[in-house]
This record gives C-alpha cells, sequence and structure tokens, in this order.
C-alpha cells in the first residue's frame, strides 16, 4: 500500500502509523524507501504531530508548506525531516468508525492536495482499515487456535500426572509457551499457615522468590502493558491452593484458564493422596489390632512416619467429630486417625509425660466441643504386639463410657474396676451359667408383663437381704415385697436361701450390661456390638 500510495500520489515518503500500547502511541508499521529499517524504531506519544491530529479530529490533516513551523509537527530526526515541506495525514478509521491509524504522505515542495486527491487518499485508507482489520482477525483466530491447542495440550499433561512432582513442573513449563512469557512460577499454599511456598519454575534455575506472603500477592505493571509480574490464584471449591505467576505477559484471562486446571488437578491429585493414606491408615490399624507380627508392620510403619518403638494410647470414639480430630492431633503430634462412618479410632502418642497427663488433655478436649463425644482409652502400649490388647482394651472403655456414664465422658480402661471383667463376659456368648441364664429369664418376663422383677432382686441384693430397707428403697409394702420374691423364685429357680449371693449379684449385672448394650436375648449380638 504505501508504495503504490507513494507511485500514485507523486510523494517523497509515505509512513503508516498504527495506534498501540492501549491507545498512547502511533508506531510506525511501514514507510517508503530510503525508511525502511525504521519500521518498529519511531513512534509518536499521543498528542504529538500532524499524526496524532487527525486521529483525534477523525479527519485529514494538511500543512501546505513551511511544515518545521506548523505547531501541530512534530519533527523526528531519523526521518531528516527538514527536507519536507508539505504534508498530509489521512486517518485510517475501522468500520465503527474508531481509528486505528494514520497514512502519513510527506512532499518535498510545498504542495496543495486537490480534493480528489484526498478522495482518493480516504479511499485508500478505508480499504487498508478493511485489510488490517481483516489481517488482525486472521492473526487473532490463528493466535486462539494455537492458544486451544496449547490448553489441549496442558489438559493431557495435567490428565496424566499422577503427583505433585509430575504436575507442577509441567504446569509451568506449559505456561511459559501459552502466555508468551519470560518465566512461571507455581507457588502451594502451606497447610493452615500464610504462606505461599516455591514448588516449580520454568525456565528451571530461573531466579524465583523461595515463599510469598499472602499479603505480597498483586499484579505488578510495567508502562508497556505487558505486566513485570502477574499473578493468578488456584482455587477450587473457593478454597485457595497456591498461585501462578508468570513474568512479562499480560494475558491474564489465558492465566486464569491455566489456574483454573492447574487447581482442579491439584485437589483432585489431593484427594487421591488422601485416599491411598487412608487406606494405608486403615489397612495399618488393622494389622496391629489383629496382633500382627512387628517384622510385617514396620515397612507400613515407616511409610506413615509412625513410630512403633514409642508408647502410646488406642482411642475409640463415637460420634467421630472434626474437631475432635484436629483438637487431639495438635495435644498429640504424631497421632495416627481411622475415621469411619460411626466412630473413630486412634493411636495417641505420649510425650514425655505420664500417660496420665494425656488423658487429663483428652477429657479437656473432649468438655470443649460442640457436640456429645463418648470416648474410650486403653492402658499404655509400649510395643507393636501390645497394640491387640490396646484396641480391646480402649473399645471396653468407650463401652463403659457409654453404658456405665450418665452422659457422654471419657473413660480409661483403669477406670473401668471390677466392670472390665464383667464387659468382657456379657460380650463372650460361648460362656454358660446358670445364674446368668435364670437372670436372663427374669429379664425377659418383665419385658413382656411390664413388671420389675428384676429390680427387685437388684435391690435387695444391694441391701443385703434386709426386706424393710429393700422395700422402702422400691416404695412397695414389705409383704408385697415378699410376693415378689417368692415369685422370683418360682420363674428363675434361684434359691436366696442356698444360691451364692456374689454369684447371683454377678449374673445381675450382667444381664443389666447386656440389655444396655442392647445384647440381652441375643447370643449373636455381642461380638457386633464392639
Amino acid at each position: 500500500m504505501v508504495r503504490l500510495l507513494s507511485d500514485a500520489s507523486a510523494v517523497h515518503a509515505c509512513f503508516v502509523y498504527l495506534i498501540e500500547d492501549d491507545g498512547q502511541r502511533l508506531v510506525m508499521r511501514a514507510a517508503s524507501q530510503p525508511f525502511g529499517q525504521l519500521v518498529g524504531r519511531i513512534a509518536l506519544e499521543r498528542g504529538e504531530g500532524l499524526a496524532w491530529w487527525a486521529v483525534e479530529n477523525r479527519q485529514p490533516g494538511f500543512i501546505r508548506e513551511n511544515a518545521l513551523v506548523d505547531p501541530r509537527f512534530k519533527y523526528v530526526p531519523e526521518l531528516a525531516e527538514e527536507r519536507f515541506q508539505s504534508l498530509v495525514t489521512i486517518p485510517i478509521l475501522a468500520k465503527d468508525g474508531n481509528p486505528i491509524g494514520v497514512i502519513s504522505l510527506h512532499t518535498e515542495a510545498p504542495r496543495e492536495f486537490t480534493p480528489a486527491e484526498v478522495d482518493t487518499l480516504v479511499s485508500s485508507a478505508s480499504l487498508v482499515a478493511g485489510a488490517i482489520e481483516n489481517a488482525r482477525l486472521y492473526a487473532e483466530a490463528r493466535l486462539r487456535v494455537s492458544e486451544l491447542e496449547l490448553l489441549t495440550e496442558l489438559g493431557e499433561t495435567i490428565a496424566r500426572a499422577e503427583t505433585l512432582d509430575d504436575l507442577l513442573p509441567a504446569v509451568a513449563a506449559r505456561s511459559v509457551a501459552l502466555l508468551d512469557a519470560a518465566a512461571c512460577h507455581v507457588y502451594l499454599l502451606e497447610p493452615g499457615g500464610e504462606e505461599l511456598r516455591l514448588r516449580a519454575s520454568f525456565p528451571t534455575g530461573e531466579e524465583a522468590r523461595a515463599t510469598l506472603g499472602l499479603s505480597e500477592v498483586g499484579p505488578e505493571l510495567a508502562r508497556a502493558g505487558r505486566s513485570a509480574r502477574l499473578t493468578v490464584p488456584l482455587v477450587a471449591n473457593d478454597e485457595l491452593l497456591g498461585l501462578l505467576e508468570a513474568t512479562e505477559t499480560s494475558k491474564i484471562d489465558l492465566a486464569r484458564a491455566v489456574a483454573s486446571q492447574a487447581a482442579v488437578a491439584i485437589k483432585k491429585i489431593d484427594l487421591i493422596e488422601r485416599l491411598t493414606e487412608k487406606n494405608l491408615i486403615k489397612d495399618f490399624f488393622e494389622q496391629l489390632a489383629s496382633g500382627a507380627q512387628p517384622g510385617s508392620l514396620e515397612e507400613r510403619a515407616g511409610r506413615l512416619g509412625f513410630q512403633l518403638g514409642d508408647r502410646h494410647l488406642v482411642l475409640a470414639a463415637t460420634p467421630p467429630d472434626d474437631g475432635l480430630e484436629k483438637a487431639l492431633a495438635s495435644l498429640a503430634p504424631g497421632s495416627l486417625f481411622d475415621r469411619r462412618d460411626d466412630s473413630m479410632r486412634a493411636l495417641l502418642r505420649v510425650q514425655g509425660g505420664r500417660d496420665e497427663s494425656l488423658v487429663d488433655g483428652v477429657r479437656r478436649t473432649q468438655r470443649e466441643l460442640s457436640q456429645p463425644v463418648s470416648i474410650g482409652l486403653s492402658s499404655s502400649c509400649r510395643d507393636a504386639l501390645s497394640f491387640k490388647a490396646g484396641f480391646e482394651e480402649a473399645q471396653h472403655a468407650l463401652l463403659g463410657a457409654s453404658v456405665l456414664g450418665s452422659k457422654p465422658a471419657v473413660m480409661s480402661y483403669e477406670e473401668l474396676g471390677p466392670y472390665k471383667y464383667l464387659l468382657r463376659m456379657s460380650l463372650d456368648s460361648g460362656v454358660r451359667d446358670r445364674h446368668r441364664d435364670a437372670a436372663a429369664r427374669l429379664a425377659d418376663y418383665d419385658s413382656r408383663r411390664a413388671t420389675a422383677l428384676l429390680a427387685t432382686l437388684e435391690e435387695y441384693l444391694r441391701r443385703h437381704g434386709n426386706i424393710s430397707a429393700t422395700a422402702e428403697a422400691l416404695y412397695v409394702h414389705p409383704n408385697t415385697l415378699r410376693q415378689r420374691l417368692r415369685r422370683i423364685q418360682e420363674l428363675s429357680g434361684i434359691d436366696l436361701r442356698r444360691d451364692d449371693w456374689l454369684m447371683v449379684e454377678i449374673a445381675v449385672k450382667l444381664v443389666r450390661l447386656q440389655q444396655a448394650l442392647g445384647t440381652a436375648g441375643s447370643d449373636t449380638l455381642g461380638h457386633e456390638a464392639v
């Protein structure tokens, strides 16, 4: 176009300037000879020269002669403009009427362009505008296709990544090409902290800050319109995971697309790792509870960072509670937790002091919870083989806390006292006992007839056979009590004159425990309760 206009208009120089840098400069993008080597190097700041006058007024601008003295003229030494007397500038207007540049024609002798010549130049500028818009659309379409191809490749790379060590370097490397950036860095937020730590950079070895505070995050815009440092958060499900930082780029929308894909991938990998760790912990707990030999436990313990040789308490709790788990993890660092739908188990590491200090800490934690939780704690486990008994003890203590306590509480195995043995007996369906069978028949009769014979026998034994004291405690007449005792003997076969009262009292307590556990009358539910 420059060559054609130069020949057709018989001018000595022709230049095409385009508006760039967010409308702040007119940059030379074409020039007749011998000025071709200056293309891209000459620029007019906003408001300078006749070119900007034509842009701002959206009409041709003329200087017939003595161009150097015209106030609208901007002298550019590289163009040797002292040679030119006359010049005309034609705005290049897009279809919507907005200017996108100018055509500037210079002559060495004074000259006044005729209306016909001006019309020709205006028509030529219109053709140039259409060609430029089409070229830009084509270039933008090609760029979008290239970006989509790179985004697709990034998506495929992300889909293949199985660990953060695979994912993050690939994101950094792909982002450099996709964002046309000088370098890219990926930071991840430290768990529970306010600090972002550098996890990957490309090019490798590119200088970057090792950590960033959340308060430091923000774009730093360069004068040329490109970002000296463009930062985009990595967010998934409204959770801040980290930060993508790119230097020397302005492609903020594309950076957000990359960050979105990367955040989803990070969350996916984190979920997979959590599930893997959860399964490892679950299997490890099952091995300990089954009494597996130390040799088979060492590798799995090492992967979980668990010290088998340290002293631990086994904890059983119901229902599971997030607040409880977090508080216990802080109370006893190095502990492991196995979360289930309706309960939670833990191996609480005893640090330095006595077991009682840890038990007291668990009690304080339980009292501060927003919802009631029952907790059972085992005796101290000092080696791998002791954990099997520890799991049983914690479960029995939990049953004691749930059954014997008036409200959800914390109970240690030692605090069960004689109920340690009664609980084991109540859960052991293989033990046959005449007295327990007799007490069970009374409980069954009470259930069917809405009577209180078992409670009467229990109170009579508690009062050591004192008729008056028992009748007073039950709010019945002594004769009524004597009638109940005869009925108890008829139904159960218990002879309070000959039978060992201790054996009868133990049998009554066992049946009471079975009732509380929901196992009375069933030989199969005892172990399921555990």
